[in-house]
């Protein structure tokens, strides 16, 4: 070990306190940086995870695939992985005109590697007479269907009168096809399985996927994996065959091979930004200690270079200052980050089990996934981040000659009148106040590090809480107010036959605690432009006269319609109907969500217009339009027919005459949407009983159900069960608003534990900052201290020059942070304007306010923590010393 290697662990052993802030702020910046691509890599394999339980680890797949051009792809090179869905015929089973069919499919060598294959109960099948069928498969049979029943089914091919064969993506034709080539098979059920996902088994398909094996098929689903997943487009491309193909979307999403450039680029760029902060904000820290540090020993380095070291020698001590501080703060930072962003993850799984709506996705946690290159990067970014740190004080220590750094005549330098001070500072607040001005011109290098700490922070404080306020706030506005827990409607636009007793039955599934029922439609009201906001008459492109908004009508109950008007204190006879009126607007270029109505208006006449699409004992039978779609008229059938089923009468009723108008008084606003309401956006309330007398023999209203559970998991279930005891489960669906809700609440969770901990990281090591160059700024000064004492200053004097420093280094930050601050907070706002409509720009008075506070508490602090140190200090043992 030579004698500058010697020197420098001595002077780290000397300087613990400062040695100690630098390993913090190394380990600072080496735990955010292994914490930010760490958390990217977890999140990155947790979307990768429940993507494959959801939708199977294949990257592609072609459908009606031949045994020739199986074989073919079995035989080409870019393919790692390839199986096969063995399709071995139809079998029809019900008088369903949406599932009649069973398709039935043999699972070939490995599919169940590549498909999501659940059970749900019993086991997979073991031969070709055994069955697995689809927890859709009972409700499209219309029968009750059990593990250990034997079905004996007719199967064969689905061909038209002239021959020709209908495969999936062709729709039951109702008395035009037959089943070809049929086979009696005997097949026995031995388990249920969750569905497949819609590429395999889409939900056009005229039949429901059941599974065995062993069973030939001269039609298949080839599945495969590439060797290179960024390729799949291009082998598609290159080997078409004139097949349907499919790609597995998400998972080549999440992958960056889906081709979606602009989302690649969003993503790295914000991983660019995050490096770039905590990149700047660790060179500050790091680069702070070594420029001190470098300054203190000037004259060291001075008298070495002039008993013969060289400018290598200088610079290799400096610089292996760094490297034994990085020896020990880089694996630390390394485990602080790998533990804080597991522990982080750990506590947010049961908000993204919320935000991943997707099914099954509960099964698999998010965790810590540790990636050795992401480690390597992070660890050679802190390494990075010390070196050039300190190799910008090394490069300056170098290039003074011996007798300037013996005398130090660069570290201190005043020109002419440069320490001059105003003579109102004295008067103000004495002579302290004027020897802390005069120092704080006198070493402006020293205190210009300390004021661009505190500007650093100031700026990364009031920024990231800009920009965590712009996305919350976004966020929130799409947390419906709608106080439904589940709805039910239909899936195919086909009514229940007695909406009512549906209702009845499913009001009274165990677990539902309240439950409404709605009827509506989307029409349009007529209305005074005067009476719209300013964002509504832009949406609209419109600034005065009559104007036509596009809404939702809902009709209630007449008791829950008059629950309504007391919640809006409405008399219940005087209003023909009630307004939500929040607007949510999206379009490609940005979201939007705003009051309808500008500012004092409550109650307004208006006019429903809607054309007419029912008539008294007649049903729609065709609507006319022309060849851009613009309808020309409507024609209605008589429901009463001839001898031969066919209508009595037919009429045809132009556009213009079909055209209905009606007025309607809106008699107050609703704060918050009911019950009964599942429409984004604006919701026009009437009640049935006036409904009646707008639409009576002219609209026909969608019936909706709403109800309300102790538990929206376990009251969805009952009802599927209730819908499928009834038959209706291929009719009706269930959709669980508050999954939805919980999910958006759980995001707003997940960005606040991410960016709050972002803020308090970079605010730790900002803080360590201000710390560092106080403390070891007053310790430089120790020297100059100890003079003044010397000559009959006080405690009471120190004190007031410290305190006033304070006030100079807080006042200098704010004076440029809060400015600048305000600049990022404002471009932040204007570019989240670019996907939202973000409202008028507000002040973030609070994040100023707290960031002002804590600027002058951490200077405060610090100086007050030097000041009891230096008290204790001997006037003539401080003036013996040279330096620390």
């Amino acid at each position: 070990m030579n004698i500058l290697t010697k020197y420098t662990r001595r002077c780290l052993g000397r300087n613990r306190v400062r040695t100690l802030v630098t390993v913090v702020g190394i380990i600072l910046s080496v735990a955010l940086f292994t914490a930010v691509a760490e958390g990217a890599y977890s999140g990155q394999q947790y979307l990768t995870d429940v993507i494959r339980t959801e939708s199977g680890s294949y990257h592609a797949l072609y459908n009606n695939v031949s045994d020739a051009e199986l074989a073919e792809l079995r035989s080409l090179p870019e393919i790692d992985r390839l199986a096969a869905l063995d399709y071995v015929g139809w079998a029809r089973v019900s008088d369903s005109s949406v599932f009649p069919f069973f398709r039935i499919a043999s699972l070939g060598e490995g599919v169940t590697e590549l498909l999501p294959l659940r059970l749900l109960q019993g086991r997979m099948p073991e031969n070709e007479q055994e069955l697995l069928i689809s927890d859709r498969a009972a409700p499209s049979t219309g029968a009750e269907l059990s593990v250990g029943q034997t079905l004996t089914l007719s199967v064969g091919r689905r061909v038209t009168p002239d021959g020709a064969e209908l495969n999936d993506f062709n729709p039951y034709m109702d008395g035009e096809e037959t089943l070809a080539d049929a086979v009696e098979t005997r097949y026995t059920i031995v388990g249920m399985y969750d569905r497949f996902p819609n590429a395999v088994e889409s939900y056009g398909m005229p039949g429901t996927l059941v599974l065995t094996v062993g069973a030939a098929g001269t039609e298949h689903t080839a599945l495969f994996t590439l060797k290179d997943i960024d390729k799949t487009f291009g082998f598609l491309q290159l080997h078409d065959y004139g097949l349907s193909s499919e790609v597995n979307r998400d998972l080549l999403l999440i992958s960056g091979a889906s081709g979606n450039l602009e989302l690649v680029r969003v993503l790295y760029g914000l991983a660019a930004v995050l490096f770039v902060l905590i990149f700047f904000g660790s060179v500050a820290l790091i680069y702070n200690s070594f420029s001190i540090s470098v300054a203190e020993r000037t004259r060291q380095f001075g008298l070495l270079k002039s008993i013969g070291a060289t400018n290598r020698q200088v610079r290799r001590s400096v610089l292996l200052e760094a490297g034994m501080l990085c020896l020990t703060a880089i694996p630390l930072g390394l485990l602080l980050g790998c533990g804080g962003i597991g522990l982080t993850l750990r506590f947010l799984r049961p908000a993204f089990s919320r935000i991943i709506t997707i099914e099954g996705a509960e099964t698999v946690p998010i965790r810590l996934a540790l990636n050795a290159p992401a480690l390597l990067l992070a660890a050679g970014i802190g390494l990075f981040t010390a070196l050039i740190s300190a190799w910008i004080p090394a490069r300056r220590a170098v290039c003074l000659s011996p007798i300037a750094a013996i005398r130090q005549s660069a570290d201190v330098k005043i020109k002419p009148r440069a320490v001059r001070i105003s003579p109102l500072t004295g008067k103000l607040f004495g002579f302290p106040a004027v020897l802390a001005s005069k120092n704080f011109k006198r070493s402006r290098k020293q205190y210009r590090s300390t004021v661009l700490s505190l500007f650093m922070s100031i700026v990364l404080f009031i920024s990231a809480m800009s920009f965590a306020d712009a996305l919350r706030n976004n966020v929130s506005r799409n947390v419906s107010k709608f106080r439904a827990d589940l709805i039910v409607s239909s899936k195919w636009g086909e009514e229940p036959e007695e909406p009512d007793a549906v209702y009845r039955r499913l009001a009274g599934t165990e677990g539902i605690t309240d439950a409404s029922m709605g009827s509506g439609a989307d029409l349009s009201l007529q209305m005074d432009a005067a009476l719209l906001s300013e964002e509504t008459k832009e949406m609209l492109a419109v600034s005065e006269g009559p104007c036509s908004l596009v809404l939702s009508v809902i009709a209630l109950g007449d008791r829950d319609y008059g629950a309504l008007c007391v919640e809006a204190g409405v008399e219940p006879g005087a209003a023909d109907a009630l307004l939500y009126g929040r607007v949510n607007r999206n379009t490609e270029e940005k979201r939007a969500v705003f009051d309808l109505l500008r500012s004092g208006v409550s109650a307004f006449d208006a006019e429903l217009q809607w054309e007419r699409t029912a008539m008294q004992g007649y049903y729609l039978e065709q609507t006319v339009t022309d060849e851009e779609g613009r309808v020309l008229s409507y024609v209605y059938c008589s429901e009463e027919t001839d001898g031969s089923g066919a209508p009595l009468d037919r009429v045809e009723i132009s556009a213009e005459a079909a055209e209905r108008r009606a007025p309607v008084h809106i008699a107050g606003l609703l704060e918050e949407k009911p019950l009964a309401s599942p429409q984004s956006g604006c919701v026009l309330y009437l009640s049935q009983s006036t409904a009646q007398r707008l639409f009576a023999g002219t609209l026909e209203l969608d019936t909706t159900f709403f109800f309300c559970a102790e538990n929206h998991i376990e009251g969805k279930a009952s009802l599927e069960r209730e819908l499928r005891a009834m038959g209706l489960a291929d009719q009706l669906e269930v959709w669980d608003t508050r999954a939805e809700r919980e999910g958006i609440e759980a995001i707003l969770l997940v960005l606040d534990v991410f960016t709050f901990g972002f803020i308090i990281l970079i605010s730790l090591i900002a803080a360590a900052n201000v710390f560092n160059t106080i403390s070891t700024n007053m310790g430089l000064r120790r020297r100059e201290f100890a003079t003044l004492k010397s000559v009959g200053m006080g405690e009471r004097a120190f004190g007031r020059m410290t305190r006033y420093e304070c006030l100079l280094y807080g006042g200098k930050a704010l004076l440029f942070g809060l400015p600048v601050s305000l600049g990022m907070s404002l471009l932040i706002h204007r570019i989240v304007g670019r996907a939202f409509v973000a409202g008028s720009y507000r002040v973030p008075w609070a994040a100023m306010g707290v960031a002002a506070g804590s600027v002058f508490l951490v200077v405060f602090a610090t100086m007050l923590y030097a000041a009891q140190k230096i008290k204790k200090d001997n006037p003539i043992d401080a003036l013996k010393q040279e330096t620390l």
